[in-house]
């Protein structure tokens, strides 16, 4: 339907006479409780999405949970019976521990003077140790 542009006047409008002449409708007394009361039986639809994800989800849970088990099983058949010896891990000396602070600090060294324009000289000095 073309409107008018040089139209001013809406109240001229043939759908505002028909309007006019139209009976005008109440809403009942409990009109919005009834509203209300279908909303609330209806119900949320679920979206789409979770149609998919959800079971997809658990199907996902399962199957892990499966892989777990497995590599329980696995594992569990490996181990030594009760009565036989059993491994015991020790911890290192000092000695290995102070080797292995000397060979990092030296790596520090090695990566700070590869690039000793990205460090100013309080920086230097405090990796020496001066």
């Amino acid at each position: 339907m073309k409107r008018e542009s040089n139209s001013g006047d809406i109240e001229k409008d043939p759908v505002w006479e028909l309007l006019r002449e139209s009976a005008a409708h109440r809403p009942g007394p409990n009109f919005a409780a009834n509203v209300v009361r279908a909303a609330r039986l209806e119900g949320q639809a679920k979206p789409w999405w979770s149609k998919i994800l959800i079971p997809a989800s658990i199907g996902g849970a399962l199957a892990g949970a499966a892989a777990m088990v497995a590599v329980v099983m696995s594992l569990q058949t490996g181990t030594p019976e009760s009565g036989s010896p059993k491994l015991v891990h020790t911890v290192g000396t000092d000695s290995s521990f102070a080797d292995l602070q000397e060979n990092l600090e030296t790596e520090v060294f090695l990566a700070a003077s590869e690039q000793l324009g990205d460090y100013s000289d309080e920086e230097l000095v405090s990796m020496i140790g001066f």
